[in-house]
């Protein structure tokens, strides 16, 4: 099947291995970065348009798309999380041959600053909506399109265990994902009981000077919802804060040098689990996450992963697995063996998805 593959297509972004997965098994992929365009405009033209949703940003997104799907002829479209393609790009693209498939791996209809005007009239485009949140299935399932949910996962390519002898990633608890007030508190206690914490993501400089900004009160205002945050400084998070987001190699030595490795929610959206939740026992370092369902079916609590509902129980898993250095081991090793059982790589998800959707 050809298949014309849309989206944020760069290193380390799961855009391109999804897009890796499809190629794998067999099909003819071709890929369009509608990020690229933004990239070539100003701050203030950014700014505008996509506040706007319109202008030669918003243009050349549309033309390029249509441009590739006029040379490549695809069979299909899969648009992974298009916030800016137009209601008649998709029904040119339709006109052409291809079945339409939007993915998006966030939740849409749960977070007003997830979603686009320009996506509201293009949903009923699609011939195929796949969605990775569960809670947000009745909203697919009202859309009257055929509607498939897949779980989150993780890249076997890159996602595997990457041992260093690098200092800079080993850490007993390492944790990667942007800042939000709760975490901030987790891993402020984690650290001040004596943990090697590091952390990698966006928005935590903030904690070395404390000082406000109107960007970041916009930015952390957003991340924070309804939970309340003050600007400060945090020397102990600082001192953990290794910088911002790492990619590919550099994300794996980062997870496989973590003894113990976090997989926090947030508390904006009531996700219950996230890439981390695959990306940490793939990579061979020991899951302690939020005790969910869905965290409790994909890995068995205290042999596969380890979860906690309270800070309390927080930092006494912590503080225990630090001291038990083989129970730990076996925990950690189990979660990557129920990685790889339980097919929870991309490829396999991307299999079960285009089958489910030929036969749709």
């Amino acid at each position: 099947m050809r298949i014309l593959s849309l989206g944020e297509i760069s290193p380390g972004r799961t855009t391109l291995m999804r897009q890796r997965a499809m190629a794998r098994l067999g099909h003819e992929v071709r890929g369009v970065n509608t990020v690229k365009p933004w990239a070539r405009a100003s701050w203030l033209a950014r700014h505008v348009q996509k506040r706007l949703e319109r202008g030669s940003v918003v243009d050349a997104i549309n033309a390029s798309v249509l441009a590739a799907a006029n040379e490549f002829r695809p069979d299909l479209v899969w648009a992974d999380k298009q916030e800016f393609l137009r209601a008649e790009t998709l029904r040119e693209l339709r006109a052409g041959g291809a079945r339409l498939v939007h993915f998006t791996p966030d939740p849409y209809f749960t977070l007003s600053w997830k979603r686009t005007r320009l996506m509201d009239e293009a949903l009923a485009e699609f011939d195929v909506l796949v969605y990775c949140k569960s809670y947000e299935r009745p909203q697919y399932e009202r859309s009257g399109k055929a509607s498939y949910y897949m779980a989150l996962g993780y890249c076997d390519e890159v996602h595997r265990p990457l041992p260093s002898a690098d200092p800079r990633w080993r850490s007993t608890i390492g944790f990667l994902g942007g800042w939000e007030p709760r975490r901030e508190r987790m891993l402020h206690a984690i650290a001040a009981s004596g943990a090697a914490t590091k952390i990698w993501g966006m928005y935590w400089d903030f904690l070395a000077d404390g000082r406000w900004t109107l960007r970041r009160q916009v930015i952390l205002g957003q991340l924070a919802g309804d939970d309340d945050f003050r600007f400060h400084a945090d020397p102990l998070l600082a001192a953990a804060y290794q910088g911002p987001e790492v990619y590919d190699d550099d994300y794996a030595a980062a997870l496989t040098g973590a003894r113990i490795g976090l997989g926090l929610l947030r508390t904006c959206c009531p996700d219950q689990h996230t890439t981390r939740s695959f990306e940490i026992p793939a990579c061979g370092s020991m899951l302690l996450a939020d005790r969910t369902d869905e965290h409790r079916e994909l890995f068995e609590e205290g042999r596969e992963a380890e979860y906690f509902a309270s800070d309390a129980e927080l930092l006494d898993k912590v503080a225990f697995y630090r001291r038990n250095d083989a129970a730990r081991a076996r925990v950690a090793l189990a979660g990557l063996r129920r990685c790889e059982t339980g097919r929870y790589a991309y490829i396999h998800r991307m299999r079960d998805a285009l089958e489910w959707i030929a036969r749709t």
